[in-house]
């Protein structure tokens, strides 16, 4: 364990206790605890009992422990290593992990203060790999190098909170802090495209290393607002960048958003002919152009130049979710009885979030076979505008309304006006 810091507080008269899914949180003020983050400690909890076995785990930016405490209540521990790089947090997390840290704890527990980038590289080097890695770190700080402390087959766990970033109102830190991706800011949907770009930046960083990173749940909370990701590590196979190929399934690619008709749509050219950079291909064709298809040569000179795409990514152009994983974490929380009571949390809902079993309900629609490659959503407001319509219909009454057209229609769970569909914007509008 790290040594304490001399001047760090035994105590603090200004504690105060949290409860999450009946467990009881220490709270100071030297540690940070968020109750809006309680659903996605949920979330984490129920992907560790999906997996049906006993785990070793890392909370590599523990906090107040809370994390800990809650993959405890599972009954799945085989071991927990707690990290935070504050030293004068560990008289709270003792006390929130006092059951794991007693002498007839069968669980093996390990405290350390340190960075948590030093946390991974020490154990890379020691060959110490986990099943699950937790990291819910702030702003747009990369723990890219976690995925090398991970068992194939083990699951990681990411977050991000620069939303600025993400969503393309910081360009130079989402290029620096994300692999050099764009993203068109201001746009309808952004928040899923910044939540696919944050994506798309771990399964690269997996790729590099021969690991194959794929999401089994992805989860964006507007308080912060948050961006997190589960994720299964695989050996990669048959080649690290089989996600990278250039054809029309590859998991990773580019969109483009067109101002002129609203419609998103996946850039299937390769990069470097989109940017107009190869001699390969003569100006004017249509794989190397990165205009609307819909809208190209449409009305005059000032149409056809507002039909240009506006570009995002590289970003994950599949599901969001792993159906089955949603599906078996359903199962698993009406076991634990989280589902019973109407709030189903100890401290009722929270504004802003949607009820636990309506959030995996919606994650459930946006695995639909027929979303598979619709890496955005439509928000109803931008639809009263297109249609220039004075009333728009309801969101449902719009799902009900496209299914029996015969595409595919969920609500998203990123956006209360938020529909996912494989229709275009016109189909959508008629």
């Amino acid at each position: 364990m790290a040594s304490r810091r001399r001047d760090a507080p035994r105590g603090d008269a200004r504690a105060s206790a949290r409860r999450e899914r009946g467990r009881d949180i220490r709270v100071t003020t030297t540690t940070f605890y968020r109750a809006e983050s309680a659903q996605g400690r949920d979330l984490g909890v129920l992907a560790a009992l999906t997996t049906r076995r006993r785990l070793e785990v890392l909370d590599a930016t523990c906090a107040s422990g809370a994390r800990a405490a809650r993959y405890a209540e599972a009954g799945v521990l085989k071991s927990m290593h707690a990290n935070d790089v504050n030293a004068d947090v560990e008289d709270v997390v003792r006390e929130n992990l006092a059951d794991l840290l007693s002498p007839a704890s069968e669980v093996d527990v390990k405290l350390t203060f340190d960075d948590a980038q030093r946390v991974f590289a020490r154990a890379w080097l020691e060959k110490t790999f986990y099943d699950v890695v937790d990291v819910d770190g702030f702003g747009a700080a990369n723990f890219g190098d976690a995925l090398k402390c991970v068992k194939y087959g083990g699951l990681f766990y990411a977050t991000s909170t620069d939303a600025r970033a993400l969503c393309g109102q910081n360009p130079e830190t989402l290029s620096r802090a994300f692999g050099n991706a764009v993203v068109a800011p201001s746009r309808p949907g952004v928040n899923e495209i910044a939540l696919r770009v944050f994506i798309g930046d771990v399964v690269r960083r997996g790729a590099a290393i021969g690991i194959s990173a794929t999401p089994l749940f992805s989860l964006f909370h507007p308080h912060g607002p948050v961006f997190r990701v589960m994720f299964r590590v695989e050996k990669a196979r048959g080649g690290a960048y089989d996600a990278f190929a250039s054809n029309r399934d590859a998991a990773m690619g580019f969109v483009g958003f067109c101002d002129r008709c609203g419609d998103t749509s996946v850039v299937r050219a390769p990069l470097i002919d989109v940017y107009g950079h190869t001699k390969t291909i003569a100006p004017g064709d249509d794989d190397a152009t990165t205009q609307c298809a819909r809208c190209r040569g449409e009305g005059s000179a000032e149409d056809t130049r507002s039909a240009a795409l506006a570009i995002s990514g590289p970003l994950w152009l599949r599901s969001l979710h792993d159906r089955d994983t949603v599906l078996a974490m359903i199962e698993a929380a009406d076991a634990q009885g989280w589902f019973a009571a109407d709030d189903e949390s100890d401290t009722g809902p929270v504004k802003g979030q949607l009820s636990l079993r309506d959030l995996l309900d919606a994650f459930v629609g946006e695995a639909d076979a027929g979303l598979e490659r619709t890496p955005h959503h439509l928000r109803t407001d931008e639809l009263g505008r297109r249609g220039r319509a004075k009333r728009v219909p309801p969101r449902d009454v719009l799902i009900t309304a496209l299914r029996a057209e015969g595409f595919a229609a969920t609500r998203s769970h990123i956006d209360p006006r938020g529909l996912k569909t494989n229709a275009t914007m016109a189909d959508v509008v008629a």
